[in-house]
């Protein structure tokens, strides 16, 4: 699990710091493990900033699979598979990014559902 989060952590915190810099905003704390962002963006900027990593990694993976279909040579169809492979196990580390958005959501949904019975 330590070489995963060797591996896979640095890009998959990089691109939420990259979101945020996106949008216009700055890091709480960084580290390679984790990015803390700042608590008062809006839903959408939360979603969008939490769910970069899990956007790029699945185009990712995509390219590679569309890679290895249209694969003219074995050096072809290796690196599509390779891409497919790599962005596939970086999309599945985005789980707990959605489930984190999904919670937020819930919570938005939950809020504005309450607010419409007064």
């Amino acid at each position: 699990m330590n070489t995963l989060l060797r591996i896979f952590g640095p890009p998959h915190e990089a691109l939420h710091v990259l979101a945020l810099l996106l949008i216009g905003r700055r890091v709480v704390k960084f580290t390679f493990r984790h990015v803390d962002i700042p608590p008062d963006l809006t839903t959408r900027q939360y979603v969008f900033v939490a769910g970069f990593p899990a956007l790029v990694f699945c185009i990712i993976s995509g390219l590679g699979v569309i890679g290895v279909v249209l694969a003219h040579t074995w050096v072809q169809t290796i690196s599509g598979f390779a891409a497919a492979l790599l962005g596939t196990l970086a999309f599945a580390g985005t789980m707990g990014d959605l489930q984190l958005i999904s919670a937020r959501l819930a919570q938005e949904w939950e809020k504005n559902r309450r607010s419409d019975d007064i």
